[in-house]
């Protein structure tokens, strides 16, 4: 009599499961092989997991720049490797609004007292999630497995949005009489006949780098947000000390909507 009743109840969960799967439109197999969705319209239980996945490396042989996630109000968080001439370089973990491009939290690892040494993100990402978890939850963070270079956008014609710089140049501080050097740049993006200016960069309103001036402004590369139609333009360039001396290379993160604002 017990043989039958496991039975009985066995078969009356497998057929609720059943029904479960139905309700929801999902087969069997794609519950076995349903996974993360780097898209747009990524499932926001899918997004929300409870801790954030190691960050990757989404850099090159000059500089290394680690992606964490986005917020639904366009807050994006990544590490960078920060540089300071005649002071060294050090991870840096910055959450920063695309919309305004203000950014609202960042730690330098080396500069605090209390933090981890950084060798790379990778390797320590356990000490330094512990040490920036509650940042991150503050500002709605949310991780994502993946992140891939936003195909749409490039200095080329023929995309969907085309990217130019335009240098700006000026004495630089302590430059001993040297003329003019590259201080900044502006970046604008075109959207067919239409444009609009995302920023207006100068070496000396950087809240990560130091330097005196600039060489070799280049696109390093475009991220889209998984929810809405926006990316972070990402622009790699040289820094120079005030003796012309080179001190590294490092990263400026400007955000761009790609659908309002183009005049």
């Amino acid at each position: 009599m017990e043989t039958i009743i496991n039975k009985f109840f066995s078969k009356k969960v497998f057929i609720s499961f059943l029904f479960l799967f139905s309700a929801l439109n999902i087969s069997c197999e794609e519950y076995l092989v349903w996974k993360w969705r780097p898209s747009g319209d990524a499932d926001s239980s899918l997004l929300s997991q409870t801790k954030h996945p190691v960050p990757e490396n989404f850099g090159n042989e000059l500089v290394e720049f680690y992606p964490i996630g986005w917020s639904k109000s366009a807050n994006f968080a990544y590490m960078v490797y920060s540089q300071y001439p005649f002071k060294g370089g050090n991870w840096t973990l910055v959450i920063q609004n695309t919309k305004t491009d203000k950014i609202l939290y960042s730690i330098g690892f080396e500069e605090e007292e209390d933090s981890p040494y950084i060798d790379n993100p990778v390797d320590s990402w356990p000490q330094i999630y512990r040490k920036v978890r509650s940042y991150l939850d503050r500002h709605q963070i949310e991780p994502q497995r993946e992140f891939y270079k936003f195909r749409g956008i490039s200095t080329l014609s023929g995309f969907d949005y085309k990217i130019s710089y335009r240098k700006k140049t000026g004495v630089a501080d302590m430059s001993y009489g040297r003329s003019e050097e590259i201080i900044g740049f502006r970046v604008k993006v075109y959207n067919g006949n239409r444009s609009k200016t995302i920023a207006n960069y100068k070496i000396v309103n950087d809240a990560l780098n130091g330097g005196s001036h600039l060489s070799d402004i280049a696109f390093f590369g475009a991220i889209e947000s998984p929810f809405e139609d926006r990316i972070v333009v990402v622009t790699s360039f040289k820094i120079y000390d005030y003796q012309n001396d080179y001190a590294g290379t490092a990263l400026a993160i400007a955000g761009c909507k790609l659908n309002t604002g183009f005049k």
